[in-house]
């Protein structure tokens, strides 16, 4: 009897002691697991890691860091942009372009945590404020990696006792590095009433900017086209430039003004007086930029351009767009736009017409962004 207790007891001791080999070893990497960090940035590894608020690690390729917004590549997620607030930890290994708010330029691999910036290159180590870090690109493929695209499409058909058919096309194409910004836009309108044409206007826009500081940037060039048949305009062209400044840029809101002088060329399609189809003088362009997110998936944005010339060539002339933008999808976007433009003094047509002042537009569109 007391054998087969002696037996049991060793049993016991045998099944506890298994336990121990197997159990403890699991605890052990789960608790490692938890401290767990990548290695520190070398030449020998190909992929960049960050590490989100929740203390969750990815691996991947950083494709760019602008206007406080982290666009990352990894294997399980795809191309996904995360609010740089989001980020505790960023380790790089490649060679990055990194800017910060003196408007200093450092290449180099980099590391990032919560307090401070580390960009190792082949002079050392050098140490950063977290606050001071503005963006960064990786060296190769940088072109690839900073760009963006907006398209929106919309269609109106009525049948009945008049016939009308309009649409309206936007697109915006952003360029974007450590230290510059570029931006082509395109805004058109077209319609026909019963068969004859209602509406036609295009505008182009194009523009690059140079930053000076985290907040302060100048222009150059500032480019406008447009053409508009209401208001009698076979085109105007204006060239200029002009000084900025982002009062608030950050992953919810961004807040931006510019003012700079331009010269202005205008090409009527024919005038109702003796005076040449043509006129030019100098102008003063404005522009506002607002845009906010007011919930994950709903932003509205207030884009104004306004030019203060000679009555001669319009007096004063005002571009603004209302935008209340919904997101459908990762891609799929729908928009609902008012337009408001104005020119002050229009030049009469052939006939002596003067085109109204003001045109109003309210548009429903779907677009993609990417």
């Amino acid at each position: 009897m007391i054998m087969v207790s002696m037996l049991k007891s060793l049993a016991i001791l045998c099944v506890l002691f298994l336990m121990y080999l197997v159990i403890l070893p699991s605890m052990s990497g789960i608790c490692k697991a938890d401290d767990w960090t990548p290695p520190p940035p070398s030449g020998d590894d190909g992929f960049d890691w960050i590490e989100l608020k929740s203390g969750e690690w990815l691996k991947g390729s950083i494709k760019s860091m602008q206007q406080e917004k982290l666009e990352f590549d990894s294997e399980e997620l795809d191309v996904r942009v995360w609010n740089w607030e989001d980020i505790r930890t960023v380790r790089s290994p490649r060679l990055l372009s990194i800017r910060f708010s003196d408007n200093q330029i450092v290449v180099g691999s980099l590391l990032v945590n919560m307090n401070e910036v580390q960009v190792v290159n082949q002079s050392g180590t050098h140490t950063f404020p977290r606050a001071d870090l503005l963006g960064f690109t990786p060296m190769t493929g940088q072109a690839r990696a900073s760009w963006s695209f907006d398209f929106s499409f919309g269609i109106i058909s009525r049948e009945g006792n008049t016939r009308e058919v309009s649409n309206n096309v936007h697109a915006i194409l952003i360029r974007q590095s450590p230290q510059t910004r570029q931006k082509l836009e395109y805004l058109s309108n077209y319609g026909e009433l019963d068969g004859n044409k209602s509406k036609d206007d295009q505008r182009w826009l194009v523009n690059s900017d140079f930053f000076l500081s985290r907040a302060f940037f100048i222009r150059a060039p500032d480019l406008e086209y447009l053409h508009d048949s209401q208001q009698n305009l076979a085109y105007r062209i204006t060239l200029g430039s002009s000084v900025g400044y982002d009062l608030i840029n950050n992953s919810r809101t961004e807040w931006q003004l510019t003012a700079g002088p331009a010269f202005q060329y205008n090409k009527y399609n024919a005038t109702g007086t003796d005076t040449a189809n043509t006129k030019h003088s100098g102008t003063l362009v404005l522009g506002f930029l607002f845009d906010i997110k007011l919930t994950k998936r709903i932003d509205f944005t207030i884009d104004y351009r306004g030019q203060f010339t000679r009555r001669e060539t319009g007096s004063n002339m005002h571009h603004t767009m209302s935008t209340l933008e919904f997101e459908i999808h990762k891609l799929l976007i729908l928009d609902l736009s008012f337009i408001w433009d104005r020119i002050a003094k229009p030049e009469p047509d052939e006939n002596g017409v003067t085109p109204k002042p003001d045109d109003f537009q309210f548009i429903t569109s779907l677009g993609i962004h990417f």
